[in-house]
């Protein structure tokens, strides 16, 4: 008998480049918006702060949102869609500053979501990943001993700085809190992609 495994779920790795020289510029532009916009919008955040949405205005992370573009791009050619143009529509950092700042699950919308971690100290809380493939209610989950890619509930990531994640925008996802009382900082971001001229020139 052979396994014929159907289905896969999608999920990029990529490294800003040079980070650590970057870090800093970037980090301080992190916290000048948290200035700019003291108040937390708080949309998917049990505590913590979350920016307004509007961050791709913000010139310093110019060239950081035209890499995640180009990614975008690679991640749709690799999924084989039409031929498309990236956007980012929306972009807003989180700062994670107590052992009790973590967001719930959720999905996001538009066509890929994704994270950069502008700072993670060691233990920051993970991105936890559900797996839209499982059926809690399947007998099978009170069978698996040893869980593996068909099997698991969930993937937890690792926080690192100048690591991007991207995935698709459907996947329930939360972050889980630190476990350390330092600040973890996060740029997050959707991506939408539209099929090539069908975006007009005022839009």
């Amino acid at each position: 008998m052979n396994l014929l495994p159907i289905f896969t779920t999608p999920m990029w790795e990529a490294r800003v480049n040079d980070y650590e020289k970057k870090k800093e510029k970037l980090v301080q532009a992190a916290k000048n918006f948290k200035e700019k916009y003291p108040e937390s919008i708080k949309m998917n955040t049990h505590s913590g702060y979350q920016s307004p949405l509007n961050l791709t205005k913000e010139p310093e992370f110019e060239k950081l949102f035209d890499l995640l573009c180009t990614l975008g791009l690679k991640a749709a050619s690799e999924l084989q869609f039409v031929e498309c143009e990236i956007f980012i529509t929306s972009a807003w950092v989180n700062f994670f500053e107590t052992r009790q700042d973590m967001t719930y699950y959720h999905t996001h919308g538009d066509t890929f979501s994704g994270v950069v971690y502008l700072e993670a100290p060691k233990d920051s809380g993970k991105l936890v990943i559900s797996n839209p493939g499982l059926n809690l209610v399947w007998q099978g989950c009170m069978l698996t001993g040893q869980k593996n890619k068909f099997t698991s509930e969930k993937l937890a990531i690792t926080p690192a700085e100048g690591k991007i994640f991207i995935w698709p925008s459907y996947l329930l996802h939360q972050v889980l809190p630190n476990n350390h009382d330092e600040t973890r900082i996060s740029l997050n971001f959707n991506l939408i992609a539209i099929p090539k001229g069908q975006l007009q020139p005022n839009q």
